[in-house]
Parts: C-alpha cells; sequence; structure tokens
C-alpha cells in the first residue's frame, strides 16, 4: 500500500505577473516581498501573483484574470479597458476606491463593469508554465505573464500578503540576492535572469510574444539546490 504521505500533492492553479518598465540601465521590473508569515516561500521577494479563484472564471483564460486580479490586489496597479479595447485611464482616487471595495469581498470584474470597464486581458503576454517539484508540500502550477507597466499608475504593496514593493532592475536584483541582500527563490531567479539579457521592454516583450511554451518544473536534488531537467536553460 503506498503511504499516502508519499503521493505529491496536486498543484494549485496560480498565475503571476511580470511588470515591466523602462530604467537607465536596463529593464525594472516590480517586485514585492512575501510576508514571514507565509506558508509559500516566506520573506521571498516574488512578482505579484496568487492562486487563481473560483470566481476567476475557467481556462485559459482563468490565468489571465487571476494574473490581472492579484496585480491589483497586491500592488494596487489596475490594467482594465473600455468596451472598445481601449486602455484606461485611471485616477488615484478612483483606484483607490476599487482597491478598497475589492479588498472587502467585492468581485473586481464587477466593480468594473459597473464603471463599464473590463480587465484588459490583452495587455498580458503569457511568457512560461513553471510547476512546484512533486517533493514539495505545497505546490502550484503557475502561469507566468508579462505585461508593461500602464502611465500615471503607482504601484504599492498591499502590506498585508506583501511588503516592500519596489521597482528593480533585474540584473540589479540578481546581484543584491547573490550578495544575501534580497531572497528570491529559483523559478523567480531564472526569469530575472531572462530579463537581465534584455536593455528595452520593447525587446522583451517581442521575445516573449515569440516564445513557445512548455510546462517546467524543476528538480531538488537533496542539498536545497535545484536545477532544470537535463541541465538545461533552454526553458
Amino acid at each position: 500500500m503506498q503511504n499516502a504521505a508519499s503521493v505529491p500533492m496536486i498543484p494549485r492553479p496560480a498565475a503571476t505577473v511580470m511588470l515591466l518598465r523602462p530604467a537607465s540601465d536596463g529593464i525594472s521590473v516590480y517586485m514585492t516581498r512575501r510576508s514571514s508569515r507565509s506558508r509559500f516561500m516566506p520573506d521571498a521577494y516574488v512578482f505579484p501573483g496568487g492562486a487563481v479563484d473560483a470566481a476567476d472564471g475557467e481556462p485559459p483564460a482563468a490565468f489571465s484574470v487571476a494574473a490581472l486580479r492579484e496585480l491589483f490586489e497586491e500592488a494596487g496597479v489596475l490594467l482594465a479597458c473600455d468596451a472598445a479595447g481601449i486602455p484606461a485611464a485611471l485616477d488615484a482616487g478612483v483606484l483607490t476606491t476599487l482597491r478598497s471595495e475589492a479588498a472587502g469581498g467585492a468581485l473586481l470584474t464587477a466593480l468594473l463593469e459597473q464603471r463599464g470597464l473590463r480587465l484588459d486581458l490583452g495587455a498580458l503576454t503569457y511568457y512560461s508554465n513553471w510547476i512546484t517539484p512533486q517533493n514539495e508540500p505545497i505546490r502550484f502550477d503557475a502561469h507566468f505573464f508579462v505585461a508593461r507597466a500602464p502611465e500615471g499608475q503607482i504601484a504599492a504593496a498591499d502590506a498585508i500578503e506583501v511588503h516592500d514593493g519596489r521597482w528593480i532592475v533585474a540584473a540589479d536584483a540578481l546581484a543584491r540576492a547573490d550578495r544575501g541582500e534580497l531572497t528570491i527563490r529559483f523559478p523567480t531567479r531564472k526569469h530575472l535572469e531572462r530579463i537581465a539579457r534584455y536593455r528595452d521592454v520593447d525587446a522583451f516583450l517581442a521575445h516573449a510574444r515569440e516564445r513557445t511554451i512548455a510546462a517546467v518544473m524543476p528538480y531538488e536534488d537533496g542539498t536545497g539546490d535545484h536545477g532544470l531537467p537535463g541541465g538545461s536553460d533552454g526553458w
């Protein structure tokens, strides 16, 4: 009989957003530090994101909805558009009201509909699909998206689930992690390495649109180090 404790946990669907803006020395990405009380990656710097909720709909659209919802909940950045697909210009007062109402339990999609708006799913480019290793007690089937930061919106961590929100150049984040100044886990590091190869947001977005995406599940070698199957970074 198989030991129940040895059966891998089924990964929970999740989505995350790499929000980008230009910087003088590369591409800057918005990152937040997860709460020290979090069961999953406590104190680690990550991109805004989280688990897919039932209200997000059915896959594959649910991943995009969850990505935008989590981006707004955790970072206060809202990518929305009108019925014609034109990006909405949202002032700070409207964003504050929407964030407060959403935090109180109201559905973000319903709040936007009341204002003649909807989530701008077209603002996202699907980038990758990473699945937590089978030996981990908490597992996610995480779908990574990339988006350009909207003009006029100020990102701010919610100070509940995540803290210390900051814009940081990808190469600088990697260097600071190497010096022990930031905690960055393997999947986040690999994505930062990809971003750091580019100096221009448009070039990275063009690269993202051309990618062929296959699910990736890293392995843990027993020493705490992680790697990719076959030792390849060609994911």
